[in-house]
């Protein structure tokens, strides 16, 4: 018995590993994002009471195939209405045109410290308008932390005075719950509804991904304010 189970294994790898070789690049890439994706779906069912929905899964996997392609997502009021791109800046990710500002944000989470929030505001030329460096005692679970890094840097852009804003950030999660809108109860999308509510504050918003290592001042921002008290911003 044993045997046949072991055999059973080496023909299903062979098979897999043959049925790998033959797949179009694109067609791999597709296949693991998929595979993520049911990943995600499974535990936003478990730690969020979700539902895993197939429709909702194969639209995340087109939304990252995208993200990844280089495609961004504006949002005007409620609705989606078009794409924002320009050349790459001094800080490796994309430049927004003209008149407008790129927030990147970042969070840090620390059992026993806190939540550290960091984000940094650069113009089409790519220079440094501002930076935020916050601190919140609470410890709240990574994705929560994500998206308070988006409403702080948010509403550190309305004391900015800032019209037509691009908030970009590594958490892929965040991104898609913004782009969305989606909801329910746990205190993660009570900070969606607030992020929400301050977009009447601007003209355009996008929602936008970028990989880590294209967010690393937000990264360390984030992370230099765990364990220091308070709110610190840095201006020109």
């Amino acid at each position: 018995m044993v045997g046949r189970e072991e055999s059973g294994l080496v023909e299903v790898q062979d098979w897999v590993e043959g049925w790998w070789r033959d797949m179009l690049a694109m067609e791999r890439e597709k296949m693991m994002v998929g595979c993520w994706a049911i990943w995600e779906a499974r535990n936003r069912v478990v730690f969020e009471g979700g539902r895993a929905l197939v429709d909702q899964i194969l639209r995340r996997v087109e939304n990252v195939m995208a993200e990844v392609a280089g495609n961004g997502e504006v949002m005007r009021g409620s609705g989606i209405v078009g794409g924002v791109k320009k050349g790459v800046d001094n800080a490796g990710s994309i430049a927004p045109e003209e008149g407008w500002v790129k927030i990147n944000v970042d969070a840090g989470v620390k059992d026993e410290v806190g939540v550290g929030v960091g984000a940094v505001c650069r113009d089409a030329e790519g220079k440094v308008l501002w930076g935020l460096s916050y601190n919140r005692k609470e410890v709240w679970e990574p994705h929560v932390a994500e998206v308070l890094s988006v409403f702080e840097g948010m509403e550190e852009a309305v004391r900015a005075g800032h019209d037509s804003i691009i908030i970009e950030s590594d958490c892929s999660q965040v991104v898609n719950a913004l782009k969305t809108r989606n909801q329910g109860r746990s205190i993660f999308f009570l900070v969606l509804d607030d992020i929400f509510r301050i977009c009447s504050s601007f003209n355009v918003v996008v929602w936008s991904y970028t990989s880590r290592v294209n967010n690393t001042v937000a990264h360390a921002l984030a992370h230099v304010s765990l364990g220091v008290v308070g709110n610190t911003a840095w201006i020109d």
